[in-house]
């Protein structure tokens, strides 16, 4: 599995934001049927099709009157005018049929044209949907398509597979016509659909790239979401650093992080799995929980009839409710879901006949359920779904009077007085945000509640969006509307999730969803109906694979609540010991350089902060690790040394732990003799002092026979820089290693970054590659092919969507030493980032060292330099930080004394120092950093010129390594990162 290190971490260290992610239109290039299907309609034309115009024959809701056309691969169009739209698209609809029989799983590419004659709507495009689906009274569908279209025929490929088995002439093909929610005329023809089994791929299928209104990089609603997040969501904080006496320190470096964000970021979960205790997945399951989320609810196990023990063993009220002591202890956030769902059918099968008959004990049982419920989960839940789809779930309420459901509302706060109390319903943001019929009655039902004194506080929207989903602006004006209306009222996203087949737009579209929905000042949390393929109801719309592989919208999420959404804030104090700073509302951590914590604060929307921690003097740290940890892989029967330290006054005691086991030494060192697989494992050091506790990080102790084969590898390498001109261009330097080429993906980003936050960005990169030792290149690049859009999803890239002047390429190369030279077009300069990716992981030869040579200036303009190791085992690497060395190979300008530190990525987007070195001469491993030098193949570095070096074990995961001057010293520096064997 790929890894990327995150762009926020090359960004981070050096206290600068990022902006919002956002995606361009894709590009539509020209598509084909592939060989080998078999023609599967019945119908022969539109004509020949059914046709339902649904409503009555006086007042139809569509019409269809076949057309003739020229110009287009068919001769004949259906020309439909919808009169009457419905918001459902089910009430007017042309049906085609199958031919043959088809099996679960089948391979079908359905493929049709569409252009609009005349329409009303602001997006100048006519709507339909496009959908197959078995036979009632199930419809099971095999697939759903929200389909736009202009005024220009536009051709359409929607590849799917088959959901059940049916004969011939079950499976239907049909076209919707009544939710478009305005008055408008198509045309549509050339119907096809062509089934190939499992002769083919879903994959292998020219498949239409879906497009969204607000998804383009310039769209007008960003810039407005931007100044909201700003204005509502974060705020002023102030950190005064002062000694002993109360006396104010300045120069000291201080750290602000975000620990825990006060908007709910959420997700559906399984209790289930939360308690069991076997097994991998359900302790991955728990892992991401923790990691990826602040807040929650239980999909199902709050529900009356799983609460009653109707849905089997794996739901019951003990585990339910151990469940919710889980969500506690790990401070998650977690709403309930749902006291009444007032349907026959989601009631307890004890409830629904009773429904049915119209008995009159009902009312009180739901009165006692509703107690039941908010007694046994007390203290447990922020708020409550009290009523769950009134529109399409309401026997209840017309047997027993819709005055119910105010009582349901009352009768919760009778017992939950400080909850959070919530109407929810789903298809108010989706199908295009076009039902306006349902949307002006969920407003009806919340008026009707809050006018018959129900204490209604809250006002859910679902958000289950197909692979079309609805338009941003869209969005905003439906949440404004119940904004308006129920003042009083908050705004809870409560169930996320978006189908289809098109990655990169699930991708997109969470992201500006989420980004749109964050900047309105009345919502309070985001949550996502689920985020594991193997725990989700639709599974296509999982942030994580069955195998725990992070899918493009999972990254999204992560990169914008984890990364764009994250204060991670690193400054210096002045002379009157302050440091200020403008954060995400939510807790946060004060820290020293060495990671030790300082203090806390909570930063919310009512006032600013100002926090005053005590330092210690200038080189005397209170208690932390001021060395952390580092393992070791060694061939068996050697001896292991892991070294750890902890300062502080009085001095802390140390001993070390094997994980899972007991302590297994004391002191600053570990020494294990004669190491075999029964040492291999995962060692920490914890310092003591009176009752105080700390931990330093984990470090693994691997063992492996000599010559047996190595899997750990470097992946992913992205360094950010300054680009300037002569000599101070970007130069990134790669080793490929084996015996057969390697495909290669190098990219150089410019104005891409400045959506990241990135100031001063170059306008214009251009790559040149060359083979080692050549002056021609072998490769050049000003812009990048569109096909490469695939290449990026695929590496786990951020995509280039709105940015044509970044520079990218593909190259296969054989073994040998590269070098990528980035420049400014006309001799432009700004900041880039240059990328080189592993694109043939299924190739065994390796990229074994990087290097990066650039101009290295102050704060964001410092070098910093990415990359990913992966593997099971930890890696031994050189890192080198070069300034006075490049003089001798007639580089001018040169930095002088460089500084080099090493940080590790951690959860939670921050990231921990690990190691710094500003002479490798004086390094206590000094005869090391020579000896591997030369195993490495570098250039040899003077002792006493003052180039900084390094070597270390590194566990698999993310670095970043930050060359800058000491002292704020500039000049041409040359980062390197070799992996030794």
């Amino acid at each position: 599995m790929l890894r990327r290190l995150p762009l926020s971490r090359l960004i981070r260290p050096l206290g600068l934001a990022l902006g919002f992610f956002c995606a361009g239109a894709p590009l539509v290039f020209a598509q084909s049927v592939p060989t080998g299907g078999t023609a599967l309609l019945s119908e022969g034309s539109v004509a020949q099709a059914g046709f339902y115009g649904g409503g009555t024959a006086a007042a139809p809701v569509a019409t269809r009157q076949i057309v003739t056309v020229a110009g287009q691969p068919f001769g004949e169009a259906a020309r439909v005018a919808t009169l009457s739209p419905t918001g459902e698209s089910y009430t007017s609809a042309m049906t085609f049929s199958s031919n043959r029989a088809v099996a679960e799983g089948d391979v079908v590419l359905l493929r049709f044209w569409v252009r609009s004659i005349e329409t009303t709507d602001e997006t100048g495009t006519v709507t339909m949907e496009a959908y197959v689906e078995g036979p009632g009274p199930a419809y099971t569908r095999s697939t759903s398509y929200q389909v736009n279209a202009s005024s220009a025929w536009q051709e359409f490929f929607l590849p799917f597979r088959v959901v059940g088995s049916y004969p011939a002439g079950q499976l239907g093909f049909k076209f919707g016509f009544g939710a478009t929610g305005r008055p408008q005329v198509l045309e549509m023809g050339g119907v096809e659909a062509w089934w190939y089994g499992t002769s083919r791929r879903l994959d292998e299928m020219p498949r239409t790239s879906f497009n969204y209104v607000g998804r383009d990089a310039g769209a007008a609603w960003r810039a407005a979401a931007a100044a909201r997040i700003n204005q509502y969501r974060k705020n002023r904080y102030e950190v005064r650093a002062v000694d002993a006496d109360g006396q104010p320190v300045a120069g000291r470096r201080l750290r602000v992080r975000l620990t825990r964000h006060a908007f709910e970021f959420g997700t559906a979960m399984v209790a289930s799995r939360l308690m069991d205790p076997t097994g991998a997945d359900n302790a991955r399951y728990r892992e991401k929980l923790r990691e990826l989320f602040n807040a929650g609810t239980f999909e199902n196990d709050t529900k009356w009839p799983p609460w009653d023990g109707e849905w089997g063993a794996g739901f019951n009220r003990t585990q339910t409710l151990a469940a919710l002591e889980w969500t506690k202890a790990n401070r998650l956030t977690m709403r309930g879901h749902v006291l009444v769902w007032p349907s026959v059918r989601n009631l307890p099968n004890s409830i629904g006949p009773l429904v049915q008959a119209g008995d009159a004990t009902v009312p009180e049982r739901v009165r006692a359920h509703i107690e039941e419920m908010l007694t046994a989960t007390a203290g447990g839940f922020v708020d409550w779904d009290v009523l769950n789809e009134p529109y399409d779930n309401f026997d209840l309420m017309r047997v027993y009077g819709y005055e119910r459901m105010a009582d349901w509302f009352k009768e919760a706060r009778r017992h939950a007085p400080a909850v959070g109390l919530f109407i929810n319903d789903y298809g108010i943001l989706s199908g295009g945000g076009l039902n306006v019929t349902k949307q002006d009655a969920y407003a009806a039902t919340i008026r009707r509640i809050l006018n018959e004194g129900g204490p209604l506080t809250g006002i859910g929207f679902q958000g289950h969006f197909s692979g079309t989903p609805t338009s941003i602006p869209r969005v905003w004006e439906i949440l404004e509307r119940y904004a308006t209306a129920f003042p009083g009222a908050a705004l809870r996203i409560t169930e996320f999730d978006i189908g289809g087949n098109d990655p990169a737009l699930q991708a997109d579209y969470l992201r500006d969803f989420y980004t749109l929905c964050f900047s309105h000042p009345r919502m309070i949390g985001v949550q996502a109906w689920g985020f594991w393929e193997e725990a989700h109801w639709r599974p296509e719309s999982a942030f994580y694979a069955s195998d725990w592989t992070e899918r493009p919208i999972g990254r999204a999420y992560r990169e914008l609540v984890h990364g764009a959404w994250r204060t991670d804030d690193a400054g210096v104090t002045g002379p009157d010991g302050r440091m200020e700073g403008r954060g995400f509302h939510g807790e946060y951590v004060i820290e020293d350089e060495s990671g030790r914590e300082l203090g806390t604060f909570v930063l919310g929307p009512d006032a600013a902060v100002s926090r005053q921690v005590t330092v210690a003097a200038a080189g005397e740290p209170d208690f932390a690790f001021v060395r952390q940890p580092l393992g070791a892989l060694v061939a068996p029967g050697a001896t292991v040394t892991l070294r750890a330290e902890a300062a502080g006054r009085p001095a802390p005691t140390l001993t070390w732990r094997r994980e899972g086991g007991g302590q297994v030494g004391t002191g600053n060192t570990l020494e294990l003799a004669n190491v075999g697989a029964a040492e291999a494992g995962r060692y920490y050091a914890v310092a003591t002092r009176g009752g105080a506790v700390i931990e330093s990080r984990r470090v693994a102790v691997g063992v492996r026979a000599a010559g047996a084969p190595a899997t750990e590898k470097l992946i992913n390498i992205s360094t950010r820089a300054r680009v300037q001109t002569g000599t101070g261009k970007l130069v990134a330097g790669f080793v490929i290693q084996g015996d057969r080429p390697k495909d290669v993906v190098i990219r150089a980003v410019g104005p891409r970054l400045a959506t990241f936050g990135v100031p001063g960005v170059l306008a214009d990169p251009e790559i040149a590659l060359f083979r080692a030792g050549t002056a021609t290149p072998l490769a050049e690049a000003d812009g990048w092919a569109p096909e490469l859009a695939a290449d990026f999803a695929a590496l786990g890239a951020f995509d280039l969507a709105g940015d044509a002047r970044s520079a990218a390429l593909r190259a296969s190369l054989p073994p040998g030493a590269y070098t990528v030279v980035v420049g400014g077009v006309g001799n432009t300069t700004g900041v880039a980032l240059v990328e080189v990716y592993d694109a043939a992981t299924g190739v065994p030869v390796e990229m074994i060292n990087i290097s990066t040579r650039g101009a290295v200036g102050t704060g964001g303009d410092v070098i910093l330099a990415g990359f990913v190791i992966e593997g099971a085992l930890p890696q031994r690497v050189l890192v080198r930080g070069v300034g006075p060395a490049l003089a001798r190979f007639g580089v001018g300008g040169v930095l002088q004394d460089p500084v080099l530190r090493l940080y590790e990525q951690v959860p939670g987007g921050g990231a921990r120092l690990l190691r710094a070195n500003g002479d490798a001469s004086a390094a206590a491993n000094a005869a090391d950093i020579e000896s591997a030098t030369e195993r490495a193949g570098g250039f040899p570095l003077v002792p006493g010129e003052g180039d900084a070096a390094m070597v270390v074990d590194l566990e698999p995961g993310a670095y970043t390594v930050e060359l800058a001057g000491a002292d704020g010293g500039t000049g041409i520096g040359l980062i390197e990162v070799y992996r030794l064997r």
